[in-house]
């Protein structure tokens, strides 16, 4: 008796791909077979892979831009389910945080090379800008890092009271202040170097040593110390002192 039955090619796929992860890694896979692996445990008992093309053709076919991709367009996409989507856009964050726990709790800020790469590691897909203070010993050892303010507009906001709070508490004697750009341009505008002027200010009366002030992208960065701008704002406000009258030291 003739067997009519044809053999469903699809069983045994997602088996068939594990294994090949597990044999060849990540790195043997298309884009779209890559999210259709990644959503395995998300979305079971459906089509992966067509979910997968569907979520690459939303974004124009980046993987990357998938997982930066707001909650309500990965849900707009058929089968998706809500696991799928925390889990989706939580990766850039969960990369970030993988780099950065590879430098350790208390990297090394010493020079220009390390300072630069952890605090790109730490500002790695921020999609809002973001100020951060990093307090350092005298070799250079990373003791505090907290986020001090913001930046909109290409416009530096730090919290005052809080950066004089931290500064305190810790026995900070030198510090790194660093904001990011998310457009990509790492070049100053007029009020990054205003506020750096001002900062430089500030560090002198409180008896604060400023690092570098650092303005970071995801591919570039600007360091005002590298650069020589911290060297020309050095003493401004001692300068200001030195000559200014009693009432406009009163009113400072």
């Amino acid at each position: 008796m003739a067997n009519n039955q044809t053999k469903n090619p699809h069983v045994g796929h997602r088996q068939r791909m594990r294994e090949r992860v597990q044999k060849q890694g990540l790195e043997s896979l298309q884009p779209h077979e890559i999210l259709e692996f990644l959503l395995y445990p998300f979305i079971p008992m459906k089509d992966t892979n067509a979910v997968a093309h569907e979520l690459l053709d939303k974004v124009g076919g980046n993987l990357d831009k998938v997982f930066e991709a707001s909650p309500a367009l990965l849900k707009s996409v058929k089968n998706m389910t809500q696991n799928a989507v925390l889990f989706l856009t939580s990766i850039p964050s969960l990369s970030r945080i993988y780099e950065l726990n590879k430098l350790g709790d208390k990297p090394m800020l010493d020079t220009i090379t390390h300072t630069k790469e952890y605090f790109q590691k730490l500002f790695f897909h921020q999609d809002r800008e973001k100020m951060y203070l990093a307090i350092v010993n005298a070799k250079g050892k990373l003791v505090d890092i907290s986020e001090i303010g913001t930046s909109f507009s290409q416009e530096c906001t730090l919290n005052v009271k809080e950066f004089v709070q931290k500064t305190a508490s810790n026995g900070a004697n030198n510090i790194f202040i660093a904001h990011n750009h998310p457009s990509g341009d790492a070049k100053p505008s007029r009020a990054d170097y205003d506020f750096t002027r001002w900062l430089v200010s500030l560090c002198e009366i409180m008896g604060l040593k400023l690092v570098d002030h650092l303005i970071i992208t995801d591919n570039d960065y600007y360091s005002f110390s590298e650069q020589g701008d911290l060297a020309q704002y050095k003493n401004v406000y001692s300068d200001y002192i030195k000559f200014a009258t009693a009432m406009d030291r009163f009113r400072m």
